[in-house]
């Protein structure tokens, strides 16, 4: 336990020394990172530099990095650490397939408007692509390269990630549907079953809940987890400090249920 933070703490100072080196001009705005199967190397989505950078956790140093033709948003690695895929936000969206051994561009895969997570399938046959501002999931046959299926969602899905068996795809929306005066106005969870490519149920957050941005599944698969905001602008507003009026949230969901668990408060109130 105490080498893995130790080893956390290295990554992290690592990093902020590579962005601290250079002028305001050569940041390069990281913004998502996968490690491989083996735990040794860190591929690193940078968002302004339009390109992928490979760290290397023992040594703390960039080894190499992967020109793109558009500003990553979200990556995907193979289970045996071959291939690496790169969601780019262009005005022609795609995702890049990299092969990791020439560290190369070896295809792209046409998606939809502004990919913004991917979640690959346990035995790697499918990626799961959220389409952001199309609200949908693409589902991308991997050998093939075509889409299988397209399952319409919500609003805005940001994130998603899959249960280790690969059944249900747990997608979070970043804005909530219909009218913002209404007495409820919060965004929702959808879970995917992956079957059928249906949309099994949409969870509902609790009132306010607005603005996802990450989704997790537990080792079990019992449990998703998603984090947001939670607004209270239904209430009077008579104090801004200590998150009276917004507060950063964990919401639990029970996925055998299918229902919301517990919401959990992330600030110091």
């Amino acid at each position: 336990m105490k080498q893995l933070k130790w080893s956390v703490l290295a990554i992290t100072v690592a990093g902020v020394s590579y962005l601290g080196a250079g002028s305001a001009s050569e940041y390069a705005s990281p913004l998502s990172l996968i490690a491989d199967p083996s735990g040794g190397v860190l591929y690193i989505a940078e968002d302004t530099g339009q390109q992928v950078a490979i760290f290397d956790i023992e040594s703390e140093t960039v080894t190499e990095k992967i020109p793109l033709n558009a500003p990553p948003t979200s990556l995907a690695l193979t289970h045996d650490g071959n291939r690496l895929y790169v969601a780019t936000a262009s005005p022609k969206d795609q995702v890049a397939v990299i092969d990791i051994q020439n560290s190369k561009i070896i295809d792209s895969i046409p998606v939809g408007h502004t990919p913004q997570d991917l979640a690959l399938s346990p035995d790697g046959s499918n990626l799961y692509v959220c389409n952001r501002f199309d609200n949908e999931v693409a589902v991308i046959d991997t050998e093939t390269k075509q889409n299988l299926a397209t399952i319409p969602v919500l609003r805005e899905p940001v994130a998603c990630a899959l249960t280790p068996d690969g059944s249900i795809l747990v997608v979070a929306n970043h804005l909530p549907t219909g009218p913002g005066d209404g007495e409820y106005v919060a965004a929702k969870v959808t879970l995917i079953d992956t079957q059928s490519n249906n949309v099994s149920a949409n969870i509902q957050l609790p009132n306010g809940s607005t603005s996802l941005r990450g989704a997790c599944v537990s080792p079990d698969g019992k449990y998703a987890y998603v984090t947001h905001i939670l607004g209270r602008f239904h209430l009077p507003t008579t104090q801004l400090e200590r998150g009276w009026m917004n507060t950063n949230a964990l919401s639990v969901i029970d996925l055998e249920k299918m229902e919301l668990l517990n919401t959990v408060l992330l600030d110091n109130v």
